[in-house]
């Protein structure tokens, strides 16, 4: 897999836990070792603070979680734990002791500890414990993970969006207005994180391939001949590869490919049908389809969104998904005249929607 999805890389998850063990007590650093042993867990001992630290610093690798007594000769297992967390901010902190004050796991949280367990303990509470903790520290990893791909993928949709409305302003507004109207919609049609990031970098660089057209034929102010026709077509292929060579998401570079696509198998450029056709394309082709309907062109004033309804009705089962258009007419009419209202490029006629 590549980086063109949120789970082309291997997690942590994948990985064994190594676990760092630090008690004096060499009974317990060989019960919990043996316990954790079951869940395949990789682990190594300390039986003192200065031996602990030293671990810590000179391991090749990374500890996922330490383990940790209270009462340790040296150093307490509070103060290891903040030294410990200076060395690795990353590293997750699970305190044990036979203290029964109520001042100690209250120590313990405060010096960093993600967790208390109280002395003696059962083995299966303690592998309770260590599963939740590691499930924790895997679930914000997928989480800051995806938040960094998300943010460069940003990046790059940013960088290429600039290059299309340099070619073509009329293009700005419209990208605008046809993204906030396919989250929504994206929504109302029930679709996955995953598919909902995919549509909104699709809807975003739906049109970036028109940055292969030439001027002539992109900003020809008639009708296009058919040679010309031929060369417009070109461009949702050439968007897909623009955004796959972009590592963006590669279900987006599918809405890009197969925004043109009709349900009837009219479209281009394959001429697919029905459930052929990406689910987000067949989202993004409702959104643009009325986007384009209640905007001004040169040729005519922005319809009502009666007006934009009955068309999207009348063409459902032949340019468009009978169950989208559906879903969008299930949307308050308010809603789609809010989102427009966030990026104005064009009147919508705002009485017929009240």
């Amino acid at each position: 897999m590549n980086s063109n999805s949120l789970h082309s890389k291997p997690s942590p998850h994948d990985a064994r836990s190594r676990i760092l063990i630090v008690d004096d007590d060499p009974h317990v650093l060989k019960v919990v070792a043996l316990a954790l042993a079951q869940k395949d867990c990789e682990c190594t001992k300390a039986s003192s603070a200065l031996q602990a630290l030293t671990v810590l610093r000179n391991a090749p690798k990374s500890f996922d979680l330490m383990i940790i007594d209270v009462r340790l000769p040296g150093m307490n297992g509070f103060d290891i734990t903040r030294r410990a967390l200076e060395l690795n901010p990353d590293l997750t902190v699970l305190t044990m002791s036979a203290l029964t004050e109520l001042q100690t796991p209250v120590e313990a949280i405060r010096a960093g500890t993600a967790d208390y367990l109280q002395k003696p303990f059962q083995p299966s509470d303690l592998l309770a414990c260590v599963d939740r903790l590691v499930s924790k520290r895997h679930a914000a990893f997928e989480r800051k993970r995806t938040e960094a791909q998300i943010d460069n993928w940003d990046s790059a949709a940013r960088a290429l969006s600039l290059s299309l409305n340099a070619r073509d302003k009329e293009t700005e507004g419209h990208a605008e207005r046809v993204l906030g109207y396919s989250i929504r919609l994206g929504r109302e049609v029930g679709l996955s994180n995953d598919q909902m990031i995919a549509l909104e970098f699709g809807a975003r660089l739906h049109d970036v391939g028109k940055i292969a057209v030439p001027d002539n034929v992109l900003k020809k102010p008639g009708d296009l001949n058919d040679e010309e026709w031929l060369i417009m077509e070109k461009h949702p292929t050439m968007g897909q590869q623009m955004v796959l060579s972009m590592n963006l998401p590669a279900d987006a570079a599918t809405i890009v490919a197969q925004h043109h696509e009709r349900w009837d198998g009219s479209g281009y450029p394959l001429k697919l049908r029905g459930e052929q056709i990406h689910i987000g394309a067949r989202v993004f082709s409702v959104v643009d389809a009325f986007d384009a309907i209640t905007s001004d062109r040169c040729y005519r004033r922005a319809q009502t969104y009666e007006a934009a309804l009955d068309e999207l009705r009348k063409y459902a089962g032949i340019q468009f998904d009978p169950n989208v258009v559906k879903a969008f007419a299930s949307v308050d009419p308010a809603v789609w005249l809010e989102i427009r209202s966030r990026c104005p490029a064009d009147a919508f006629p705002e009485a017929s929607v009240a």
